[in-house]
């Protein structure tokens, strides 16, 4: 049998039909593909409204008076949350935490925050979302201190306890009276503002009791002097973001901008410069003592802070916050490790900044502001902004330039953001391992130091910012130093 030279060198019909059949699989396949990446990526880039409307309990927190580290905490991680959808937001104040949510019910609020409310019957309202919660705050019973502690529950049944109004507070009020089987008195406010009735009751001491929200009321600790925490009570209230699901592609976003703020650090480097400041237990005889010096001893060196601040461009009550940390004004402050005065200024300080005498008052103030300003711009070097900035500035007036320099490479090192003072705080106390500072330029340094004495400075700081402008003996004495706060710098 023959077979002809044109069959060998043709291919079957049936061969080239498989053949495009493949293809065309193919070709689909890919086109697929690229049709659920590119619906995906919809899902993404769906535009937002140009303005969120934001609706916002009018307390402390969310619109401060007193923080001068900027707008709140709370309210800085929506700016922040502005830029990344880059929205306009639109913020509202409302009394109290129900009429804020009733607010985003009624579509005239599309986000909310809800900074320690729990909504009653949340899951009936499926048309609002809830974020993370990302802090729980207890209920906190306070008492005067020229009133007994609370020694038993039952002791608060012939009591009148003031809450603000605020319905989880009020609800836990509730079921502690259920719980007691009596009826103690409660008497509320027009809104859930803690700062202005408790300045009032502060003072009064026929209220003995008062319950409060800890996220609001720890700030404040340090103004209320009279004011100690007694018990606990309740389940955690919670700070998280509420908003409308039907508002086109804000549950996206949203989700999306929780999810990196949450893993990137953001959130705990926010919250590390609005409270980690704060300590777990106030030092009420410290803030006694605050207050008395500010009354008799910061009024003699009062005009030099205001001249050197001036100069060197940096906050009055910064400035005197180092010098109380440093000697609790007194000019003649002397340390066993060589260092004097006011600003505590070592001999080789006082040489590269030109003074004469560390124990007169106003070179020490000068000398002091001068080299704050000097390891400022020094580390303008590294990639350190904003208060950050100001934390290392202080913990190198502390411990030494060298040393922060050290701790900013050894943040590197162990894959840290070397530009926060929240990783500077962790890395810093690491020098006074072998382990750690035999690898450094600059050697040991007592790093736990440097840490503690920042955060006095900032604790200081803040005392005196809400001292000034808040009623009572001290105003009077700060307000000349409520000047401007400069251009760059806290």
């Amino acid at each position: 049998m023959s077979i002809h030279l044109s069959k060998l060198n043709r291919p079957e019909k049936g061969t080239l039909t498989l053949f495009s059949q493949h293809i065309s699989n193919i070709i689909v396949y890919l086109v697929c593909f690229y049709a659920i990446i590119n619906l995906y990526s919809f899902k993404y880039d769906i535009p937002l409204p140009r303005i969120i409307r934001v609706a916002a309990v009018d307390i402390e927190r969310n619109f401060p008076k007193l923080s001068p580290w900027g707008p709140g905490f709370d309210r800085e991680i929506l700016d922040e949350f502005s830029n990344y959808t880059d929205v306009k937001l639109l913020i509202t104040p409302y009394p109290t935490h129900n009429k804020a949510f009733e607010a985003l019910q009624k579509g005239k609020a599309d986000l909310m925050l809800a900074s320690g409310y729990n909504p009653e019957n949340f899951k009936n309202f499926t048309s609002i979302k809830a974020g993370p919660v990302y802090e729980q705050s207890p209920a906190l019973l306070l008492h005067n201190i020229r009133r007994f502690e609370l020694r038993t529950p039952f002791e608060l049944c012939d009591q009148t306890i003031f809450v603000p109004k605020h319905s989880g507070l009020i609800k836990i009020f509730k079921d502690l009276s259920d719980y007691l089987v009596c009826a103690p008195t409660l008497i509320t406010s027009n809104d859930s503002n803690h700062l202005d009735p408790l300045l009032e009751l502060n003072e009064d001491k026929n209220f003995r009791f008062h319950l409060v929200e800890a996220g609001a009321f720890k700030p404040l600790q340090p103004f209320l002097h009279k004011l100690r925490v007694t018990d606990n009570f309740g389940d955690d209230l919670e700070y998280r973001w509420y908003w409308r699901d039907d508002i086109q592609g804000l549950t996206e976003v949203t989700e999306d901008y929780w999810h990196l703020i949450s893993t990137n650090g953001t959130l705990e480097n926010k919250r590390e410069i609005y409270f980690g400041f704060l300590p777990d237990e106030t030092d009420f005889y410290d803030l006694y003592s605050l207050r008395k010096d500010i009354r008799e001893k910061l009024p003699f060196y009062r005009k030099y802070i205001l001249k050197a601040a001036k100069k060197y461009n940096i906050d009055p009550l910064l400035l005197a916050a180092v010098m109380y940390q440093e000697s609790r004004f007194d000019p003649l402050a002397r340390s066993k490790t060589g260092v004097r005065g006011l600003m505590q200024l070592t001999k080789n300080t006082a040489d590269l900044m030109g003074l004469t005498s560390r124990l007169d008052p106003e070179q020490s103030i000068t000398g002091g502001a001068k080299y704050l300003r000097f390891l400022w711009d020094k580390l303008g070097s590294r990639d350190v902004d904003g208060w950050n900035r100001w934390l290392f500035t202080l913990a190198a007036y502390n411990q030494g330039l060298g040393h922060v320099y050290d701790a900013i490479e050894i943040s590197g090192y162990l894959g840290k953001s070397s530009g926060t003072w929240r990783s500077l705080k962790q890395i810093f106390p690491l020098l006074t391992m072998p382990k750690y500072h035999s690898q450094t330029r600059y050697g040991y340094t007592r790093g736990y130091e440097g840490v503690d004495y920042v955060d006095s400075i900032r604790y200081y700081y803040y005392t005196m910012k809400g001292l000034a402008i808040l009623p009572g003996l001290e105003a009077e004495y700060l307000a000349p130093f409520t000047v401007a706060p400069p251009a760059v710098g806290p």
